[in-house]
């Protein structure tokens, strides 16, 4: 697994194979930073179930002024870590060990620009997830992409959040949502 784009483009990531870590494929982490574009550049952001830590690096890579990394699994905070060591973006980032969406009041403050959510498959975490996190956490005019294998049901009733658009690759589907105008926490 690589970086697609950015200061570090085709830097090789570490990417252990652990059960219940499934990364974002290349391919489909491309095409989402291509329709983020430039809106990377100069983002805070916060990358939920970071796993490798593979969508906050190419953020990074791309622009990206800070990167908040929250990630259950210890083996998986060491990757991270490396993986940033490796890219020298270690000053732009913060890794936290945190069991989601239980440990989403430990997390910085936001607001935050972009806020990845990409839980393991079928497991409902995404959707939980979403549910809890506060409207404050999303920067005005900021998104939340939310990651899911395509048939999953996925909801945005009872959020603060509207749907924006669905864009499907393979198995995968990525939605794309805003804040809806005034929501509060």
């Amino acid at each position: 697994m690589r970086i697609t784009g950015g200061t570090v483009r085709g830097l090789k990531l570490i990417s252990p194979r652990i059960s219940g870590v499934r990364p974002m494929t290349e391919r489909t982490r491309k095409a989402l930073f291509d329709i983020l574009g430039p809106r990377v550049c100069g983002a805070r952001v916060l990358d939920l179930f970071s796993g490798t830590g593979a969508l906050g690096l190419e953020a990074l890579s791309r622009g990206a002024e800070e990167v908040i990394f929250a990630e259950a699994s210890p083996r998986m905070v060491k990757v991270i870590l490396e993986n940033l060591k490796r890219a020298g973006f270690q000053k732009k980032a913060r890794v936290l060990k945190a069991q989601l969406p239980r440990d989403l009041k430990r997390l910085p403050e936001g607001p935050y620009d972009l806020i990845f959510i990409t839980p393991p498959y079928g497991t409902g975490l995404g959707q939980e997830t979403l549910v809890q996190i506060k409207a404050s956490f999303l920067a005005e005019g900021g998104l939340i992409v939310v990651e899911e294998r395509k048939q999953e049901s996925f909801s945005v009733e009872n959020t603060p959040w509207e749907l924006v658009e669905i864009r499907k690759y393979g198995e995968t589907a990525l939605y794309f949502l805003r804040r809806k105008d005034g929501a509060r926490d």
